[in-house]
């Protein structure tokens, strides 16, 4: 990686060959990094866990939020009414042509952009919203509809991926206001980011952590009842459903 921050060049190690798995997100290095080995199984042996109620409402949710302001629907879903006024703000941004919805990014080992299934595709990034302030500036926004309290680091380090993916697409944007709209709680958490700054302090830690996950060849498990409270892979085989024998119960 050479990436110009203020004309100084952010260089890391030479690129090692790519592993099992070639592309990352930012969900999948959230569970590498809790457990290497259930990364594993999704990835690699690809076997897909059970999706939860909670998740299926949340695509939903999702979805009518895009309808809803790509003008698909007419109407505010009761699932959105909490930010009424912010998404007809995003409504009306949309029919001016400075709302992005449902941005699938894609970049290569070397941060340039590429498509989202491209051959050279390394970083995978997806928002539900990107606002054009002006030349230099962007709002970007993302739904919740899970609980906000507990998640407020994992949380803050996806809104700092989002903001590192936006100043890299957009070389003219200087500031980026990150934020999360929780629909059920009616509640929001902005965070504003500094391209040249951000970018020196935080890029190469992400593309050092991201790396480990697209050059591992070893996926070792780590056990935890954090880890494994929500994995549906744990106390199995590796002939079952759920392929891991090492799973805290």
């Amino acid at each position: 990686m050479n990436i110009l921050v203020s004309d100084k060049p952010l260089k890391e190690e030479p690129p090692k060959p790519l592993g099992d798995v070639r592309a990352w997100s930012y969900s999948s290095l959230k569970t590498f990094e809790s457990c290497p080995y259930r990364l594993y199984i999704q990835k690699v042996k690809k076997i897909k866990e059970p999706s939860g109620k909670a998740a299926e409402r949340g695509t939903l949710i999702h979805q009518e939020a895009e309808d809803y302001v790509n003008g698909k629907i007419g109407d505010l879903p009761e699932t959105l009414i909490k930010f009424k006024s912010e998404f007809e703000v995003l409504r009306q941004g949309f029919i001016d042509a400075k709302v992005e919805l449902e941005g699938e990014w894609g970049f290569t080992t070397e941060w340039e952009t590429t498509g989202w299934l491209m051959g050279d595709t390394w970083a995978r990034i997806k928002l539900d919203a990107l606002v054009n302030e002006d030349e230099t500036s962007c709002r970007v926004i993302d739904y919740k509809t899970g609980k906000k309290w507990g998640n407020e680091i994992s949380h803050g380090q996806q809104g700092l991926v989002y903001a590192m993916a936006t100043f890299l697409r957009y070389p003219a944007i200087e500031h980026a206001r990150v934020e999360f709209w929780y629909l059920d709680k009616g509640e929001t958490t902005v965070k504003d980011y500094a391209r040249d700054e951000t970018l020196r302090n935080f890029l190469p830690g992400l593309n050092s952590r991201a790396t480990k996950l697209t050059t591992c060849t070893e996926w070792e498990p780590k056990p935890s009842k954090d880890a494994c409270r929500w994995c549906d892979f744990k106390n199995g085989s590796e002939e079952s459903p759920a392929p891991c024998k090492w799973g805290v119960i």
